[in-house]
C-alpha cells in the first residue's frame, strides 16, 4: 500500500511540473551583503608612534584616494571590473522527479568598450549584464560612476572608484580650462556657447564657435590670396598660439562670412 502511494505522489509531482520557491530571490539576497557592507576601520596613527613592522611607507603619494569598502572579500575578481557587487551564484538544480542536486554559476560578465565624455576616449572593461543596463539608464558610463547614493558606490569595487575618480577629475579640469562662457538666448532660454565677445565688421558680436571651426573658415580665403602652395596643416599650426581677437580680425580682413554662427547682444548670462 506504501508502495502505491509512493508512486502516485511521484506521478502527481512529473504532472504538476517544478515547485518554486517563494522566497526572495538568491540576487535579492547576494545584494544585500553589497548594500550592508562597512567602512574598513583602519587604525589612525599619530606624529610619535612607533611604525609596526608590517607597515610600509611609500615612496610617492597614491594617485587615487582609498576606496573606503576595501577590497572584496568573496569574490576578488570583482575588483578588475564593473560587476555591480554580483558574486557566485548558488542554488539547487531541481529534476523533475524532484532531485536537488547542489550547483554553482558564475556572474554573466562580457568584455566592452563604453564611451566616456568626460575622459574623451572609450574605456575597455569587465562588466555584468546587468551593470550593462543600468549603464544604459542612466544615460551613459560617466553618468553610473558619479552617482552619489551610497549603494551605487558601494558596488562600484575597486576598479569603478578609481575610473570615477578620473572621471570627476576630468571635468573639474574641463570646467576650469574651459575658454567660452554659457549664455541664454531667445525667450525659450536655449544655452548657447560664447567663445568671443567683441566687434566685427564693426558690429558687436558674440561668436558661437571655436578657434578651429574659425581657422576651417578663414583657411580657403588664405590659400587663394596667397602665392604657391599652402596646406591646412602648417596654416593651423601657425595659428596654433594665435590670439581668437587677432584670428578675429583676420577673418574681417579676408571678409569671411561669419553670419550663422555670430549672434548679437541680445543674450543673458545662464547663472542669472
Amino acid at each position: 500500500m506504501s508502495s502505491l502511494s509512493g508512486m502516485r505522489s511521484a506521478v502527481q509531482r512529473v504532472s504538476s511540473g517544478r515547485f518554486f520557491s517563494t522566497t526572495r530571490s538568491t540576487y535579492a539576497r547576494k545584494y544585500e551583503s553589497v548594500v550592508n557592507r562597512h567602512i574598513a576601520q583602519e587604525k589612525v596613527y599619530e606624529e610619535g608612534d612607533l611604525k609596526p613592522w608590517h607597515l610600509r611607507i611609500p615612496d610617492e603619494a597614491p594617485k587615487y584616494p582609498t576606496y573606503p569598502y576595501g577590497e572584496a572579500r568573496i569574490f576578488k575578481r570583482s575588483d578588475r571590473g564593473l560587476y555591480g557587487g554580483q558574486e557566485i551564484g548558488s542554488g539547487f538544480q531541481v529534476s523533475s522527479m524532484g532531485n536537488r542536486t547542489p550547483r554553482a554559476w558564475l556572474p554573466n560578465v562580457i568584455t566592452k568598450r563604453l564611451w566616456s565624455e568626460a575622459l574623451n576616449r572609450l574605456v575597455r572593461m569587465k562588466l555584468t549584464a546587468r551593470v550593462l543596463r543600468t549603464i544604459t539608464k542612466e544615460g551613459g558610463l560617466d553618468n553610473y560612476l558619479t552617482k552619489d547614493k551610497s549603494a551605487r558606490i558601494k558596488e562600484l569595487g575597486i576598479f569603478g572608484w578609481h575610473l570615477r575618480y578620473d572621471v570627476l577629475k576630468a571635468r573639474e579640469e574641463s570646467v576650469k580650462g574651459a575658454n567660452y562662457e554659457v549664455v541664454k538666448q531667445g525667450e525659450d532660454g536655449e544655452e548657447v556657447k560664447v567663445y568671443y565677445k567683441g566687434e566685427y565688421k564693426g558690429q558687436p558680436v558674440q561668436i558661437t564657435v571655436g578657434r578651429r571651426k574659425l581657422l576651417s573658415r578663414l583657411f580657403p580665403k588664405v590659400q587663394y590670396n596667397t602665392p604657391g602652395e599652402l596646406r591646412y596643416a602648417e596654416f593651423s599650426v601657425k595659428h596654433a598660439k594665435t590670439p581668437f581677437d587677432e584670428v578675429v580680425k583676420e577673418c574681417e580682413k579676408f571678409d569671411v562670412d561669419l553670419s550663422d554662427v555670430v549672434i548679437g547682444t541680445e543674450v543673458r548670462q545662464a547663472s542669472e
